[in-house]
């Protein structure tokens, strides 16, 4: 579907609501490349720039509030400022007496053994301070497990700004390639021409052209890296999803699962717990540091022994940063996690997601709109298309402009959440949240779409 959209009026409208924003970006773009100290958080034509928080919502600098569907790009799961978080801070500051060590703490080995018997029970783990640290780990251990260096991953999944991965998340179709012979697209001009060169990728949810590739650059390959969830909410195929795990099982070839937006939004225990499929490396963060910087490496003890620093240079691989498992990140990680793991506290997020999303597809069926829902647990998104989308190929097919301009809308509304981008919800989300949400929907398709269009 391709409307005509008065793209001057929602954005005017937009910047109406949010001059102090404008204001602060113009100041911004003077001291950061593009206003903002991650790419991720830009879009056009402004940022909103964010004053304070509390629960599920938030306030920006021009005093607007908002229903956070963000929450931190889904790092947020208990809600802003809870208490748990509260208490959990302050605890570890009045009792340790220091904000790091940097020495081995009780409380690390605690919440290690936690997350372990969550995602990889038996294994071993190893904490970092980020998703992206984790995923290159992750990648440099299956490198040294096997000693070779090729790099399988699939087109248009995200695995951190890390050169050995920054490849083929979002090329341009034009560029490439046949689903069974896709060439590797760098990210980003640092990338290497020699990181290409061993660098395979594969198209999710395509057995046929996946098996083929797998098979004919088996002998070279480190491992596979996967998204479970493309985007944290498109779903590999059950039967892809096990005959992948078959198949690299089969070739010796360790597979690596990126469960950073995953881990304990989809299930509790991730997407490994959702496809009862144990991967060789799991890759955590996010919610696993509730709202503070952290990340985890879990896999089986054969693969993570390789980090034991009691083995010689050549017969380990080197892993080290001061903040690893540092006092703040574990305490305030292990006290979500803990709250998450209560009886009925993870499905009363999951249930209030469901109405949402119901809420959404609903009001997009009313008006006769095509569209493809997709999401498990507390994530969900939408794609505005006829046809059913299981990759990056199907995502880039959606109308990604309309898609844009409602969202943008519903900034102007009252309800935040990245353009284009899927909604998080947290424990603070209330059925008053989800209603009013559902009622500000509606009125931004009505304001967007116009009803000759549907």
């Amino acid at each position: 579907m391709r409307t005509q959209v008065d793209e001057r009026k929602i954005v005017e409208r937009f910047e109406a609501k949010t001059r102090s924003s404008e204001k602060m970006y113009r100041k911004a773009i003077s001291v950061t490349p593009g206003g903002v100290m991650a790419g991720i958080k830009f879009f056009e034509p402004y940022p909103v720039f964010m004053d304070r928080a509390s629960g599920s919502h938030l306030w920006d600098v021009d005093g607007n509030e908002y229903v956070d569907y963000l929450m931190s790009y889904g790092a947020i799961m208990l809600g802003h400022g809870d208490e748990v978080v509260r208490k959990s801070l302050e605890t570890t500051v009045d009792t340790r007496g220091t904000t790091v060590f940097g020495t081995p703490t009780e409380a690390e080995v605690e919440f290690g053994a936690t997350l372990r018997d969550l995602y990889h029970p038996g294994g071993m783990i190893r904490f970092t301070n980020s998703g992206l640290e984790a995923t290159l780990l992750a990648v440099r251990l299956a490198k040294g497990y096997t000693g070779k260096r090729k790099v399988a991953k699939f087109e248009g999944h995200y695995h951190g700004a890390v050169d050995h991965l920054l490849f083929s998340y979002a090329p341009a179709a034009k560029k490439t390639g046949a689903r069974d012979s896709l060439a590797p697209i760098a990210d980003s001009a640092d990338v290497d021409e020699t990181i290409m060169t061993n660098s395979v990728v594969l198209q999710f949810n395509d057995w046929e052209s996946t098996e083929k590739r797998l098979r004919q650059h088996a002998k070279e390959l480190a491992c596979v890296i996967i998204e479970p969830f493309e985007e944290g909410v498109i779903p590999g195929d059950r039967e892809f999803m096990t005959d992948l795990r078959k198949l690299t099982t089969d070739l010796g070839v360790p597979l690596i699962y990126d469960e950073v937006k995953t881990g304990f939004r989809v299930r509790l225990g991730g997407a490994s717990e959702f496809y009862s499929i144990a991967p060789d490396i799991a890759c955590l963060g996010k919610i696993m540091g509730g709202g503070l910087p952290i990340g985890a490496v879990v896999g089986d003890s054969e693969i993570m022994e390789l980090l034991d620093p009691r083995r010689g240079p050549r017969r380990r691989v080197f892993h080290s940063g001061t903040f690893n498992g540092n006092p703040l990140s574990v305490s305030v990680g292990k006290a979500t996690v803990d709250a998450l793991m209560r009886p009925g506290r993870f499905d009363r997020v999951v249930n209030r997601t469901k109405s949402l999303k119901r809420g959404i597809s609903s009001a997009l069926t009313h008006r006769g709109i095509p569209h493809v829902m997709a999401g498990e647990g507390a994530m969900f998104n939408f794609y505005l298309s006829q046809h059913r989308v299981s990759n990056y190929r199907d995502v880039k097919k959606s109308d990604l402009r309309l898609r844009r301009f409602i969202d943008i809308d519903l900034i102007s509304r009252g309800v935040y959440l990245k353009p284009e981008g899927r909604f998080c919800l947290s424990l603070s989300h209330t059925s008053d949240d989800v209603r009013q949400t559902q009622e500000k929907f509606e009125e931004s398709l009505d304001a967007v779409i116009p009803k000759a269009s549907y």
